[in-house]
């Protein structure tokens, strides 16, 4: 089959066609009806100047026949089209306030650019070149439109690319679509105030679509005995650390995050938070590493990604070395077109999760612990980030990864005495969904107006409740207490 596609035996011509679908379109949803919330404002006018980031590596093996072909051509048109939507919904909705904004556009565009060159480094057939040619030109416009800023030629661009499509030229017109991106997601805004979920926390020992809820193994909300056992027996090896990552009482524990533009706003509020209380040890250093843009899919397939670089220097700048850093708080999202069935959908996040925290195993070599939190409410989603139900499914791969652990899955092994440490020790941190203004049993909601315009990224009100549960849970949990406090 490696040359199938040059042989007239094979008997189909392989050419590109265009096959219209329907595109989704990002805008401001209607007025809202409850009184307790209100509709978001108007996005602010602002002057976008691009932000340089480097040009991220993208490798695409050469194909080996005309199916991996199209299987790679269809990868690469998904990808893109989720970068596009993505892009177009930072655009749309501009965070003045947010640091990581400009960043977080200018990482969509780089990526585009990066499928680009990808792409175009493919060496093929003349058959396949053809094939090819339809979705470079596309995913080009798609590049200059992202990094030029211009909604309407995103929105052009958009249009192009969902169009290309793969026709097997056998006389029967039949047409391959791409299945990834032909259902697009219904966004309501801010009149959906709750989804009809159940937290997880609430949910327990039930079941959503055949999968148990609780944070733990049967349906519990605490970690087993012998998995508690282990991470205090982890905690307690956590100490003060000199810049080469021996023991030293004038050291340091650096505290980190990881993860995209939500964690980051959330971390800068609980930054201020932890830093300004009381009874946080001096030891203990905060440094905010979640980055605008860099979603799991993206810090998953490259551990020397220019993400990696940027937590680094600011390590740097706040007096720490990678050898210090012995806790971390992840919280992560897929980025892209996001359109399989549950329980696929959570378990690639699963899979990008696992490649995350062996990254900072590998990075980070005096990590103990991973506490991890899932995504907020995404009802209110005014375009493709992660929303509902994907909000709530991400609470599912958290639980599904720290699973793995705890029945000793080697690919997530803590215990040197089991084999090689291939990740640090997991746990749940504070669990953050609810359903919108539904109240879970601890009264906990999540109203439209503590949200940016998107829906999507918290407001000042929710990056406050996130920083105020990461707080409250680091002050209330068994494995925090050895290490973060004066008194340890």
């Amino acid at each position: 089959m490696a040359g199938c596609w040059l042989l007239a035996g094979c008997q189909q011509d392989v050419t590109a066609t265009a096959v219209p679908q329907q595109i989704p379109t990002l805008t401001p949803q209607p007025t809202l009806t409850e009184t307790a919330i209100s509709e978001p404002t108007p996005p602010p006018t602002v002057t976008n100047t691009p932000t340089a980031v480097p040009l991220p590596a993208i490798t695409l093996e050469p194909p080996q026949g005309r199916a991996q072909l199209i299987t790679l051509l269809q990868q690469v048109q998904t990808d893109v089209i989720g970068l596009v939507q993505t892009q177009q919904q930072l655009l749309t909705f501009p965070r003045p306030d947010d640091p990581e904004w400009a960043e977080d556009v200018a990482v969509q565009a780089a990526f585009i650019q990066a499928n680009r060159l990808a792409l175009e480094s493919l060496v093929l057939p003349a058959a396949g070149e053809s094939l090819m040619v339809r979705l470079q030109t596309a995913v080009h416009t798609c590049e200059q439109a992202a990094q030029a800023q211009n909604l309407d030629a995103l929105a052009t661009c958009l249009s192009d690319l969902q169009m290309v499509s793969v026709s097997f030229g056998n006389g029967s017109g039949g047409v391959t679509v791409n299945p990834n991106v032909v259902t697009p997601i219904s966004l309501v805004g801010c009149s959906q105030t709750s989804v009809g979920l159940v937290p997880l926390t609430d949910l327990g020992t039930d079941l959503y679509m055949g999968q148990q809820g609780g944070l733990y193994p049967n349906g519990q909300n605490e970690p087993p005995a012998t998995h508690l056992a282990a991470g205090l027996a982890q905690a307690q090896t956590i100490q003060p650390l000199a810049a080469d990552g021996s023991p030293a009482a004038d050291g340091k524990i650096g505290f980190i995050s990881v993860g995209m533009s939500n964690a980051s706003l959330e971390f800068n509020s609980f930054l201020r938070l932890a830093n300004d209380d009381p009874d946080k040890s001096d030891a203990v250093v905060i440094v905010n590493g979640a980055q605008g843009g860099w979603t799991s899919n993206k810090l998953a397939e490259n551990p020397e990604a220019e993400y990696w670089q940027v937590l680094d220097e600011r390590l740097t700048d706040n007096g720490l070395t990678p050898t210090q850093v012995q806790v971390v708080w992840l919280k992560q999202a897929r980025g892209g077109v996001k359109n399989e069935p549950f329980p696929q959908e959570p378990q690639i996040l699963q899979a990008q999760l696992q490649s995350i925290v062996q990254i900072v195993q590998m990075r980070y070599p005096n990590v103990k612990i991973i506490y991890l939190s899932s995504r907020i409410y995404g009802g209110y989603a005014t375009g493709p980030l992660n929303p509902e139900p994907i909000a709530y499914h991400s609470g599912f791969a958290v639980k599904w990864l720290i699973e793995a652990q705890i029945n000793g899955e080697p690919q997530l092994n803590y215990d040197p005495n089991l084999g090689a440490v291939t990740a640090p020790w997991l746990a749940w941190g504070p669990y953050l969904w609810a359903d919108g203004l539904t109240p879970r049993s601890d009264g906990l909601t999540w109203a439209c107006n503590e949200f940016a315009d998107d829906g999507t990224h918290p407001g000042t009100p929710a990056r406050d409740k996130v920083a105020a549960m990461l707080l409250d849970f680091l002050k209330t949990d068994e494995t925090v207490r050895a290490w973060f406090f004066r008194d340890g």
